[in-house]
């Protein structure tokens, strides 16, 4: 069994060999989805405060005259309750 220090060199000289940008950023998402809190409506992934952000944009717009089912269709979205 390989060390943590020896995995994260191993990794790290892994990842610096990639080029591919796709590879790259499916990398990159898979580190970051411990804060990730949901999804929005096209899966992309929200963090806590990303999706806060957009529950506060919801609560504008209710202010702004959008009725409460456009309100939850944003809040569902978030979470792919659609």
């Amino acid at each position: 069994m390989m060390s943590t220090e020896i995995l994260q060199i191993n990794l790290a000289q892994r990842i610096f060999s990639i080029w591919d940008e796709k590879l790259l950023n499916k990398i990159d998402q898979l580190i970051s989805v411990e804060g990730i809190v949901a999804f929005d409506s096209e899966g992309n992934p929200l963090t806590e405060k990303q999706y806060i952000d957009q529950i506060n944009e919801a609560y504008k717009d209710t202010d702004a005259g959008s009725s409460p089912d456009e309100v939850f269709k944003r809040i569902g979205n978030a979470y792919n309750l659609e």
